[in-house]
């Protein structure tokens, strides 16, 4: 831009061209000429010569006077020329001042514009039409100049600090708002000494600005960081072996960073003198390989004197004026991690030793499923001399090629990526020679931290002894040890599979069969239990000849037996029926005799309503029992008309629930006595049912309903507790009594029975040697290992045990010596049929040598008269017990006729007076 003040370029041309000085030229001669005449006259010109010198001088000079105004002109300018000098010069300041690569202005004294150059217009955006000053403009108004432009107008160069200014936007800088700024003022003096002008340049330090705040801001990051993960900035010399370690501290700015924050140490007072040669010896190795990062672990001494260890981190670089390359980096204190890393190298050791030894078959495994490694065990249940025998034969060997079942190898590993672990799977694999075994597998999945599953770990263990063996057990559960045909359990289960069948088939009809060997109590009365136990095998073979291949035979009791007849009309399962009754009824031959039988069966034909298995298996024994009632060996199908017992024994059902409440059962006592002295020793307490409508209810009644309903556990808990707190009392007068008490099937199935007898013993303060519990033959075989259990526990509390109607279950008598008895009682149906037989005699002499032979007392129920009193006595039996002595009586008739006597008269019974006594008395 242009002085504002000086005159148009139009004019000072004009004027320059009418005032053209004159030439130098003539000048210059005449001067030369006049000089020459004067050398002349001075070298001894003649007189005349003289004139012609002065007249020729004369002349020159005024020549030289007609030129003098163009000579002073070469030193004493016109006016003109200076207006033309100082328009020059001016240009020549334009000029520079345009093409100078930073805001320019030169203003007056009071700030007005004078020249500006492009780029302060453009940085302040002012248009070549404006009048700009820079004191009063509203753009550099906050720039606050006016003292500094005092100072500098008085003469003082000024430099102003870098200073952040606001400046507006301009159509060239949309998005400068803040731009830090160096001022400088520089005064321009006239030629009078006085300033009458003021320079201004401006330096735009935004971008050095900037990233100087960028780098103080990355020092103070990068120290921080260094500080928090406890690392030390240092500089390793390869050469002289020392370290220069910088110990800054954050508590120190950048300004404060001086060469006593670091500290020159050599390897020798620094490095621990095991790791200090394989460190220099590292180091120079390293040197030549400037920029690859290097990184080493090695102890050093710290300030505290003590060991620690140190990762070193770095890279080799050139140093000036050193031959030989520097290492730079940071040195970290791992020794937490260190020691944390040799423990954990000792328990991966550990965990080595147990992966190789361990008797369990462990493996690593892949998420892909390929193996990673295997132990030796591992190896010796899938038939491999060693892991690296499996592991041979391809590069990648996946764990579920020893799975058998394709079933197993697609969801095994889907079930641990879902779930991250399968706990004892139970599943067959093969071998290396193809063969099956049962394994039991247990695995999980090993995350990292951020939960990404790495590996699968497991083990397994060969299970197939145990499989066998629990196939034996299962076989056991599910099938009849004598027979081998299925059980109840078994005949119900594939009842219910038959059932479902027909539901979804309409076309598939079936029946089934219940059947009862009639009289076969006698047969083993009569001939043992082990013609008995033939004959049960002998009908199971003659009853699996009539049936087709699809049907099912099972014993169900001792002498029941139920069949699934399928893909019958009703009409064919009757005829089958009636088929089996007459095979049945031929003559069979065991051991030498001729045994008849016949059997009853209840036949029940299947319709929509049934959905159960035990709904059937009701049905069809009522109808056995229906023929049982009409007869004997004869078929009854099922009628809706047997409900009206069934509802009949319901309704007795709901009174037996009400029973106990009511006060309507009631405990009758049956003596016991010595047989060789007449003593009363026990009493057998026998609960009875006094019905408020239907009288006494025997229990043969009421015991198979209360267990068939539960309600056996609550009546039997009455009888423990009321029989225990009379027998209490009694012993207060004869200290000999022991209590006998029958246990139910259910009560000695049901866990905690020990802990309740143990409980009632103590509330009524018996002595457990003084209780006598009796259970069944039949019940002690049925679960013979659990019930045996129970029954040791028992014994082991001091309680005695006796086996109750002995002779009468279908077990062999060889497990009576696994039961921790102290007391077999006799079945009074041997009693009966004393001298009846000499098989009879010989059966109860094997009960009795049995019973002496195992050191147990033995008692015989059921004696009625002198006669079968006397026989006893001549087996050596121990005890009696029967209607000779007494029926079982109210407490009240025993305690009158039993205790009193006693009482008053210890010592022997009498029992015929006793026994005459008691029968009038009850």
């Amino acid at each position: 831009m242009l002085n504002r003040k000086s005159q148009s370029p139009g004019k000072a041309e004009k004027n320059t061209k009418s005032r053209s000085r004159p030439g130098l030229v003539l000048p210059l001669f005449m001067m030369m000429l006049l000089g020459a005449a004067f050398w002349i006259s001075t070298n001894n010109m003649g007189h005349d010569q003289t004139y012609i010198l002065v007249a020729f001088s004369l002349t020159g000079i005024l020549l030289l006077g007609l030129t003098m105004r163009g000579v002073l002109g070469l030193f004493i300018p016109s006016p003109d020329s200076k207006r033309k000098g100082k328009k020059e010069s001016q240009d020549e300041l334009e000029k520079i001042i345009q093409s100078t690569p930073h805001p320019v202005i030169i203003t007056d004294a009071q700030g007005k514009a004078l020249i500006i150059n492009k780029y302060f217009n453009d940085m302040l955006g002012i248009s070549s039409e404006e009048d700009f000053c820079l004191l009063t403009d509203h753009r550099t108004s906050s720039w606050e100049l006016k003292d500094v432009f005092s100072r500098v107008i008085l003469g003082e160069t000024i430099v102003l600090p870098e200073t952040w200014k606001t400046l507006p936007l301009s159509h060239q800088a949309q998005d400068i708002k803040e731009a830090c700024l160096r001022i400088t003022l520089i005064p321009v003096r006239h030629s009078s000494s006085l300033v009458k002008k003021v320079y201004i340049k401006i330096e735009d330090c935004t971008l050095s600005k900037k990233l100087e705040q960028s780098i103080r801001q990355d020092q103070c990051r990068l120290r921080a960081a260094l500080e928090g993960a406890r690392q030390i900035v240092c500089e390793i010399d390869p050469m002289n072996g020392k370290m220069l370690m910088d110990l800054q501290s954050t508590e120190n700015s950048a300004a404060q960073k001086s060469v006593e924050s670091k500290r020159l140490i050599e390897f020798a007072d620094l490095v621990h003198p095991e790791d200090r040669g394989q460190l220099q010896q590292l180091i120079k190795q390293h040197a030549s390989r400037e920029g690859v990062n290097f990184e080493h672990r090695f102890r050093m001494r710290w300030e505290t004197g003590e060991w620690k260890w140190i990762q070193f981190r770095g890279k080799a670089f050139s140093s000036a004026g050193k031959d030989s390359s520097l290492f730079a980096g940071t040195m970290l204190d791992i020794t937490r991690e260190h020691e944390s890393e040799m423990e954990l190298r000792k328990s991966e050791a550990r965990y080595r030793s147990v992966f190789a030894n361990a008797v369990e078959g462990m493996y690593l495994v892949g998420t892909d499923g390929v193996v990673i490694c295997v132990n030796q065990s591992f190896a010796k249940i899938l038939g491999y001399d060693s892991p690296d025998d499996f592991m041979s034969g391809s590069q990648k060997r996946y764990l579920s090629e020893i799975y058998y079942i394709h079933k197993v190898r697609e969801k095994r590993l889907e079930a641990l990526r879902e779930k991250g672990e399968i706990l004892q799977m139970e599943t067959q694999v093969l071998q290396k020679d193809r063969s099956l075994i049962w394994i039991s597998e247990n695995a999980r999945a090993i995350m990292d931290d951020q939960g990404r599953v790495m590996y699968f770990e497991g083990s397994l263990i060969d299970i197939t002894a145990r499989k066998k063996s629990e196939e034996r057990l299962l076989h056991q559960a599910l099938f009849d040890q004598n027979t081998n045909l299925p059980n109840r359990a078994n005949l119900v289960e594939k009842l219910d599979k038959v059932l479902k069948k027909a539901a979804s088939d309409q076309d598939f009809f079936f029946g089934l069969i219940f059947f009862d060997l009639d009289g076969f109590g006698s047969v083993n009365d009569g001939y043992g239990h082990f013609v008995g136990d033939s004959l049960l095998l002998e009908v199971s073979r003659r009853v699996r000849k009539l049936l087709k291949p699809g049907d099912t035979l099972a014993r169900l009791n001792s002498d029941e037996f139920g069949i699934i007849a399928g893909d019958r009309s009703s009409q064919e399962i009757m005829d089958l029926a009636q088929d089996l009754r007459k095979n049945i009824e031929e003559v069979f031959v065991l051991d030498g005799h001729e045994i008849f039988i016949t059997a009853s069966f209840g036949v029940l034909y299947y319709n929509m309503t049934y959905t159960r298995s035990d709904e059937m298996l009701r049905d069809a024994e009522l109808a056995m029992h229906k023929a049982k009632k009409q007869g004997k060996n004869c078929c009854v199908s099922f009628a809706r008309e047997m409900y009206q017992q069934k509802s009949q024994q319901t309704l007795m059902e709901k009174d037996l629930r009400r029973a106990l409440d009511r006060d309507e059962l009631a405990i009758n006592y049956q003596p016991i006595v010595k047989l060789d002295s007449s003593e009363l020793v026990g009493l057998e307490a026998l609960i009875r049912w006094k019905h408020p409508d239907k009288g006494l209810i025997s229990p043969d009644i009421f015991i198979p309903l209360a267990e068939a309903t539960g309600l056996i556990e609550p009546i039997g808990d009455w009888v423990l507790l009321e029989s225990c707190r009379q027998i209490s009392a009694w012993r207060e007068v004869n200290n000999s009594l022991i209590l006998n008490v029958n246990l139910s099937g259910k009560q000695i199935e049901k866990a905690g029975l020990e802990q309740k007898i143990y409980q009632t013993l103590q509330k009524v303060n018996l002595d457990p040697e003084y209780l006598n519990l009796e259970v069944t033959e039949s019940m002690a075989m049925t679960g013979m290992d659990s019930n045996i259990r129970t029954l040791k526990r028992l014994k082991y509390m001091g309680v005695r045990l006796s086996i109750d109607d002995f002779g009468t279950g279908y077990s062999s008598l060889a497990h009576l010596q696994r039961f921790p008895l102290d007391e077999l009682k006799i079945d009074r149906s041997f009693i009966n049929t004393i001298n009846m037989s000499k098989n009879n005699n010989r059966i109860l002499q094997s009960i009795v040598d049995l019973a002496l032979g195992l050191n147990l007392k033995m008692v015989a129920e059921g004696i009625e008269t002198k006669g079968q009193l006397d026989q006893v006595k001549a087996l050596k039996c121990h005890y009696g017990q029967g209607f000779l002595f007494s029926k079982a009586i109210e407490p009240q008739v025993i305690e009158k006729i039993w205790i009193v006597p006693l009482k008053q008269s210890p010592g022997k019974v009498d029992l015929d007076l006793i026994n005459d006594t008691s029968r009038a008395g009850a």
